[in-house]
C-alpha cells in the first residue's frame, strides 16, 4: 500500500499555488475592457438567428502553480486561459508544466469554435505533447515470457506493483469536427448567449428542459481523428461519436444529462501498435437537488452520476508476425495500448488509482458526486483578487465503482469490482473549472489536481 503525504499537505499547496496566482496579478489582462453595464446588455442579447460579433470582450488569465502528485513528482507550471477570442463562446487554454522526475508537458485546446461560414460545423482541436521522466506502464513487458501462474498486468486480480518502468515522450493530437443537428436547441440556435450572474446560469440554457432530443439540448456527430505515441506504443484512428448535450450549461452542469455513444477505430496506419477497434457508451444524468427541496434561488447542489461502459471487438484478433526458436507463432493482437480503450484509474474514473493501473478487453464503470457551491470566496474580500474572476468554490465528494475483465459479461464485471471515494474542490474562473480531488481505495490514497469535472 502506498504511504503518501497527509491530505492536509496537499491542500495547503493547492492555497499556496492560488497565493502564488495573487500574487503573479500582473499576468492578468482584459482586452477590449467595456463596462459592466454593457456586458450584462450584450450577454442578455437574443441569440437566435444572430452572427457570433468578435466585437466582445477578451479575457485573458495566468494561473502559475506549484503541485505534487505520485505520477510527476514535484511539479511548477503555468496555465493561460484566454475567453471571447475571436467569438463570443471561443475559448483557448494553454499550459506546461516541468517537474522533479524528468517530465516535461504542455498542452493547447480549443472549446466552442465554429465556422464563421458554417456555423453548424464546430472544430475543436487538442494537443498534448512532453516527455515523461518516469511513467508506470501496467502492461507485461513483451521481451519476457509470459507466466501463466500470475495474472496478467494490468487486469483486475493484477498485483499493484506489477508494472513498467518506462521514460520517454508523449505526443497526443486530436482534431475534433462536431456537426450540429438541426433538433432540440439546436433547431432555432445555432448560437449561445449563456447569462451568468456571479458564475452561476440566470438564463439562456442550452438544454436540460426536457428528456425529449427533439425539444431540449443539443445533439451532435462527431468525427475526431487521432494519433497518440506514448514512448513505444502508437495508435492512430478516427472516432465516431453521437453526442447529446442536454445540459443547462456544458461547462458546470446543474440539470439534464448527457449521452456518448463512441466507435473507435484504428486501421492500423502509419506506425500504429495494432489495429483495433472499440465501442463506447458514456451516460451522466445531472439533478438539482436545491430545487426539488424547495428553494430554487439558493446556491446550486448537484448530484451528478455517472454510468460508462467500453468494449474492445478485436481483443482476440492476431495477425502471425513470425515464429519463436520452439516454431511457435508470435502473434501481434488487435488490442489497444493500456492507455486508451477499457482501462480504469486517473483523472476520471477511479481518483484513487494510478492512470491506467487497470486495463483489458471491458471495463465498466459507477460514478456519484455531490457538488455544493459554497457561499464564501475568499477572492472577494480584496480589489486586487477580484480582478481574477474567481467566482465560486465548490465543494465536491464523490464515490465510484469499476471494473475491468478479459470479457464483456454483465455478471463478471459486477464481481469483485475495485472502489474510490474521497472528496475534493472546485474553482470557477473564466468559464473554466479547477479541480483538486482526493481520493481513498485500498491500495491507497492519490491526489488529482486537474481542469473540469470528471464528469
Amino acid at each position: 500500500m502506498r504511504k503518501l503525504a497527509n491530505p492536509k499537505i496537499y491542500l495547503l499547496q493547492f492555497v499556496l499555488s492560488m497565493i502564488l496566482f495573487i500574487n503573479t496579478n500582473s499576468q492578468t489582462v482584459s482586452l477590449a475592457h467595456k463596462s459592466r453595464t454593457t456586458s450584462d446588455k450584450f450577454s442578455q442579447s437574443s441569440s437566435t438567428n444572430a452572427v457570433d460579433s468578435t466585437d466582445t470582450e477578451v479575457t485573458i488569465a495566468a494561473l502559475p502553480f506549484v503541485l505534487y502528485s505520485e505520477i510527476f513528482g514535484w511539479a511548477a507550471g503555468g496555465f493561460v486561459g484566454i475567453q471571447g477570442l475571436s467569438q463570443r463562446n471561443m475559448s483557448l487554454f494553454m499550459g506546461g508544466l516541468a517537474s522533479t522526475n524528468g517530465t516535461k508537458y504542455g498542452f493547447i485546446q480549443f472549446r466552442e469554435f465554429y465556422l464563421p461560414f458554417y456555423p453548424r460545423l464546430y472544430i475543436a482541436p487538442d494537443i498534448l505533447g512532453g516527455y515523461f521522466g518516469v511513467l508506470n506502464v501496467y502492461k507485461d513487458n513483451p521481451f519476457l515470457p509470459v507466466n501463466p501462474n500470475k495474472p496478467r498486468a494490468g487486469s483486475n486480480n493484477s498485483d499493484e506493483n506489477d508494472y513498467m518502468k518506462v521514460s520517454g515522450y508523449d505526443q497526443w493530437y486530436e482534431l475534433k469536427f462536431r456537426f450540429l443537428l438541426p433538433i432540440g436547441h439546436g433547431k432555432d440556435q445555432v448560437y449561445f448567449n449563456p447569462v451568468l450572474e456571479d458564475g452561476i446560469l440566470k438564463s439562456g440554457e442550452m438544454g436540460g428542459t426536457d428528456w425529449n432530443p427533439f425539444v431540449s439540448g443539443r445533439t451532435f456527430i462527431d468525427i475526431k481523428p487521432f494519433y497518440r505515441k506514448r514512448v513505444a506504443f502508437a495508435t492512430n484512428g478516427i472516432d465516431f461519436s453521437l453526442t447529446r448535450e442536454n445540459t443547462d450549461y456544458y461547462v458546470n452542469p446543474t440539470r439534464g444529462s448527457f449521452q456518448k455513444f463512441s466507435f473507435r477505430r484504428d486501421f492500423g496506419w502509419f506506425d500504429t501498435f495494432a489495429p483495433w477497434s472499440v465501442i463506447e457508451t458514456d451516460l451522466t444524468w445531472y439533478f438539482p437537488l436545491h430545487e426539488y427541496w424547495g428553494d430554487k434561488n439558493s446556491l446550486p447542489k448537484v448530484l451528478a452520476v455517472n454510468f460508462w461502459t467500453v468494449n474492445t471487438l478485436t481483443w482476440n484478433d492476431y495477425d502471425v508476425v513470425g515464429k519463436d526458436p520452439t516454431g511457435k507463432e508470435i502473434r501481434m493482437y488487435h488490442r489497444p495500448p493500456p492507455y486508451t480503450g477499457a482501462y480504469l484509474g486517473g483523472r476520471y474514473r477511479l481518483r484513487a488509482f494510478y492512470e491506467g493501473r487497470f486495463n483489458d478487453r471491458a471495463a465498466i464503470y459507477y460514478g456519484a458526486e455531490y457538488r455544493q457551491i459554497i457561499d464564501w470566496n475568499p477572492f472577494d474580500y480584496w480589489a486586487l483578487t477580484r480582478k481574477l474572476n474567481v467566482h465560486w468554490l465548490e465543494f465536491a465528494f464523490f464515490a465510484e465503482l469499476g471494473r475491468v475483465a478479459p470479457e464483456w459479461n454483465v455478471s463478471t464485471l459486477h464481481t469483485d469490482m475495485k472502489w474510490s471515494a474521497g472528496g475534493g474542490i472546485r474553482i470557477f474562473m473564466n468559464n473554466l473549472i479547477l479541480r483538486l480531488d482526493y481520493a481513498q481505495s485500498v491500495e491507497g490514497s492519490f491526489v488529482q489536481m486537474y481542469v473540469n469535472h470528471a464528469f
